[in-house]
């Protein structure tokens, strides 16, 4: 039953392999043949960098349990269950190099038996098996995201039997296997005469008699070590990161026939065939990596930065996450905060800052430098003018809408349209700027400009009209 089980389960795996591989090359209607390749690349891709992470490459131990099958001269042909005290347990270590590649090297031990009632042969052996494997799984044409998993292996292996044989009853006497079907405790003659003066007996399946030590056949004190050469096929239950349940069919040749103790060189009545003993160990195991650190699980907050602790990107000796200024320069110093010291509350920092006790009065520029009333009315000076310069290099021909009108002598009298505006042309250039307008109302409200407000009117309206 468990050997049909496996059989069905590898058929299974296989049909999904090949069906695997038929759907990484498939090309979808309407495709070119560089879209083709691009999908079949990214699913190769995709399944090589799947195999590389879920991939065990530490030693992985398993445990397991299963039933042996013998096949050599004894034919199982008592109509008994062949799985009945053909059990047995095994170890394994297995060791992956590669996705696709690794070794496997397991221990078994177990016992094999079977009954030929018509050849009058039993026997019972004691089977301790080691085999080393080299082992492929197919990782290299499966799709990724898998939890099934076939995988085939060869290697070699040796094998350490003790053969006993059922051939006597509980009370000692022989078993004589007669044609009408009876064990009874003499031979049968030709005649049957003696059948009244033969009891029957029932075979008792206590496998009482070392049958190498019995020497039935010549066969002297024989070595019951043989070398083998073991097969497997199995299937690999993904259950998590780091176990899987596996089932596997190992069959192995031995290079002896003396497992079952009948060879080609019996006796007549025990005379065996020309091939070497075999059989088959199929079996159910659990196996675990305990050497691999266990993975932590992926969160939605994994690919999420966030500050550290103790970190401190800027350096400037306060953590990440207490700063308030987390870009400061690192000639600067610094507050409690993080944040770099403005000394004289300028609003500039004292790294930037070229002027450091500047007068809280005054206005800064962006050097940390206080501004005067005369350096403000020299910045601002024909700012007007200077625009226009820069506006006629565009648009000659608006120099003459916007040329500047010159101031007249001796025209009317101060105050009115067309005023004479020398008397507040300082520096006498022919224009009047703003700090002479800022100096005429100056001198106005001082009562030191002997002119009417319309004058001052008139002049603040010349200025931004010249």
């Amino acid at each position: 039953m468990l050997t049909r089980l496996l059989t069905f389960l590898l058929i299974v795996g296989l049909a999904f392999t090949g069906r695997s591989q038929d759907s990484d090359s498939s090309v979808n209607n309407g495709q070119s043949v560089e879209e083709a390749k691009a999908a079949k690349d990214a699913k190769r891709e995709e399944r090589k960098t799947w195999n590389e992470e879920n991939t065990i490459y530490k030693p992985i131990i398993g445990l397991g349990a299963g039933f042996f099958n013998y096949f050599g001269e004894v034919n199982n042909n008592e109509r008994t269950n062949p799985l009945i005290n053909n059990y047995g347990f095994q170890a394994s270590v297995i060791k992956n190099f590669t996705p696709s590649w690794g070794l496997r090297f397991d221990v078994a031990y177990g016992k094999m038996s079977a009954r030929d009632r018509e050849q009058q042969l039993n026997f019972s052996s004691d089977i301790v098996t080691f085999n080393l494997h080299a082992e492929y799984s197919f990782a290299g044409i499966l799709r990724a995201k898998r939890f099934l998993n076939p995988f085939i292996s060869v290697g070699v292996g040796a094998v350490n039997f003790d053969t006993k044989g059922d051939l006597k009853d509980e009370n000692g006497v022989a078993y004589n296997y007669w044609s009408d079907g009876t064990i009874r405790s003499l031979p049968q003659l030709a005649d049957n005469s003696n059948i009244d003066q033969a009891d029957i007996l029932r075979a008792d399946y206590v496998y009482e008699t070392d049958l190498r030590k019995a020497n039935l056949d010549s066969l002297g004190n024989y070595a019951q070590f043989a070398f083998a050469i073991p097969v497997t096929f199995g299937l690999n239950f993904r259950v998590s990161q780091r176990s899987m349940i596996r089932l596997t069919s190992t069959f192995s040749y031995t290079l002896t026939d003396l497992i079952d103790n009948y060879t080609k060189d019996g006796v007549q009545g025990r005379k065996g065939d020309e091939l070497n003993d075999m059989f088959l160990f199929t079996s159910i195991s659990y196996h675990f990596d305990f050497f691999t650190p266990k993975k932590e699980k992926k969160s939605v907050y994994d690919d999420m930065e966030f500050a550290s602790l103790d970190g401190d990107s800027d350096g400037d000796g306060v953590a990440d996450i207490l700063d308030l200024c987390p870009e400061t320069p690192k000639n600067a110093t610094i507050d409690e905060k993080g944040c770099p010291l403005d000394t004289d509350g300028d609003g500039v920092y004292d790294y930037a800052d070229n002027e450091p006790n500047t007068d809280p009065n005054l206005n800064v520029d962006e050097n940390g430098v206080g501004l005067t009333d005369d350096m403000i009315s020299l910045s601002e000076d024909d700012t007007v003018a200077t625009i226009r310069a820069q506006m006629f290099e565009v648009y000659p021909d608006m120099a003459d809408v916007y040329k500047p009108k010159p101031i007249r002598d001796n025209v009317n009298s101060p105050g009115s349209a067309g005023a004479d505006y020398k008397l507040v042309d300082v520096d006498k250039n022919g224009t009047i700027s703003v700090g002479e307008v800022y100096n005429a109302i100056d001198m106005f409200f001082d009562g030191e400009l002997p002119v009417s407000a319309q004058y001052i009117m008139d002049l603040i309206d010349y200025f931004f009209d010249q």
